[in-house]
């Protein structure tokens, strides 16, 4: 009897153990065609599957202990970095505090670009053509930092602080900064389906030089100073967002991205001051109308030319086609198909693909 009723109190420890703790997820996949201009290859890809774990401890007068533990891994079979897929907590993970004074994080934690923003991507992908990773390509989480978040006083009305230091040094041209302090505000405001977001992130200038060197030529590494604008409307099945963004700094305000598609044919020539500073201006409009479980949308973006020191460099700027549709066919599983298109100019080849993809929410 004492053993049966010992038996039934560990049974159930767990469940009572584990009460406050919620599991999600994606599983997201698909295969792509992608045709650079130079090789043409078909792609089975992992679009960003992750699981997750979190949960809340209400501490009494309001308070509670918050947590998150989030992991990327891979449905493809294949070997990513350790920040996309394979270690434990290399999504959004952290630990903090929620009341009445507002929200606070610790740890690896999205900035505001990557939270409440990116409006206008609404795709899934692996391709650089497929989705506007390239627009979007601040959006990302901020390790070894502290996120506060404003509690709601106006209704609809978001504002957040992000400061997150210095991770490693010697960080190559195009990769996340992880050599610069970097302090990320945003500021939103949502009402009957209007919203407008805004950020802005300031990187110290790196410790380590990374610089880009580029048709011969080292540009300069200072600080960034970054802003990002989208305002739309999101309601009555209808979703129309724009964005617009400027960054001002070194040379990897552009991103890898951006380089790599237009680097083979940048013209230096007309640049007096290749040590001033880089700029770089881009557009993004993103419409999209369900009918009962079927969602056509469409994305247009323009990155103007990239300018050195006050002086635009030729053949350095990009237009984006990115159109399809989504296709719900529960709750929880979407199949989604698109065509993108990244057009730039000079010697360079134009970047196309063509998607299919499977998304299921748990």
């Amino acid at each position: 009897m004492k053993k049966s009723l010992i038996a039934l109190l560990v049974a159930t420890l767990p469940a009572a153990a584990f009460a406050d703790v919620t599991i999600y997820g994606k599983i997201k996949g698909g295969v792509e065609y992608v045709d650079n201009g130079t090789t043409k290859q078909t792609n089975v890809e992992d679009l960003g599957s992750r699981i997750g774990f979190k949960g809340t401890e209400d501490l009494g007068n309001g308070l509670k202990t918050i947590w998150q533990v989030e992991t990327g891994f891979g449905i493809d079979g294949q070997t990513r970095s350790a920040s996309k897929n394979g270690n434990l907590a290399n999504r959004e993970s952290f630990i903090g505090l929620q009341g009445g004074f507002g929200t606070v994080r610790l740890g690896n934690v999205s900035n505001f670009l990557d939270s409440d923003m990116g409006t206008v991507d609404t795709w899934e992908y692996a391709s650089d053509a497929l989705g506007l990773s390239i627009f979007t390509r601040d959006g990302d989480r901020l390790k070894n930092s502290v996120r506060y978040d404003l509690p709601t006083v106006v209704p609809g009305l978001t504002a957040a602080l992000q400061y997150g230091v210095k991770e490693n040094k010697g960080t190559a041209i195009g990769q996340p900064n992880e050599d610069r302090e970097t302090t990320v505000l945003g500021l939103g405001y949502e009402n009957s389906g209007f919203f407008g977001k805004y950020a802005y992130t300031h990187q110290s200038k790196a410790t380590s030089s990374v610089s880009a060197s580029i048709d011969g030529v080292t540009l300069n590494n200072t600080a960034n100073d970054k802003h990002r604008l989208e305002v739309g409307y999101n309601a009555n099945n209808l979703f129309v967002g724009f964005g617009y963004q400027q960054a001002k700094g070194g040379a990897d305000v552009a991103g890898a991205s951006w380089f790599d598609r237009v680097s083979k044919d940048l013209t230096f020539s007309a640049v007096p001051d290749v040590n001033g500073k880089v700029k770089t201006r881009e557009y993004a409009l993103t419409a999209a109308y369900t009918f009962g479980a079927i969602t056509p949308k469409f994305s247009y973006v323009h990155g103007d030319k990239v300018e050195v020191g006050g002086v635009k460099v030729g053949n350095s700027q990009y237009d984006q086609y990115v159109l399809g549709a989504d296709y719900a066919i529960s709750k929880r599983t979407t199949f989604g198909a698109q065509y993108g298109q990244i057009a730039v100019k000079g010697k360079n080849e134009d970047l196309k693909a063509f998607g299919l993809n499977m998304v299921h929410k748990f």
